[in-house]
């Protein structure tokens, strides 16, 4: 119960951060990054509080085949910034 908890607070925290970096005309992979580092074992893991982030390196490692598709939607959405007449101007 305890992992899709944290899976579910890191799918919410990606879709607020991506709303605010919006905002800002950053790119969503930003905000997945820094939604990442937030609710990391470094941040609010570090609290200590069940249930909030993940509290351990441990816990991240058990994600693992989580974090891979997460990292496979992070490239797509990358690849989905790139313009190709942009990448033509810039050379």
């Amino acid at each position: 119960m305890s992992t899709l908890l944290s899976v579910s607070i890191a799918v919410l925290a990606g879709l607020l951060m991506t709303r605010v970096f919006n905002l800002w005309r950053l790119p969503d992979v930003t905000a997945y990054l820094v939604a990442g580092v937030l609710i990391g074992p470094y941040v609010l893991g570090s609290m200590h509080i069940t249930g909030l982030g993940l509290v351990s390196a441990e816990a991240v490692s058990s994600l693992h085949l989580v974090s891979e598709v997460a990292l496979g939607f992070i490239a797509f959405s990358i690849g989905n910034e790139f313009r190709l007449e942009d990448l033509k101007s810039t050379g």
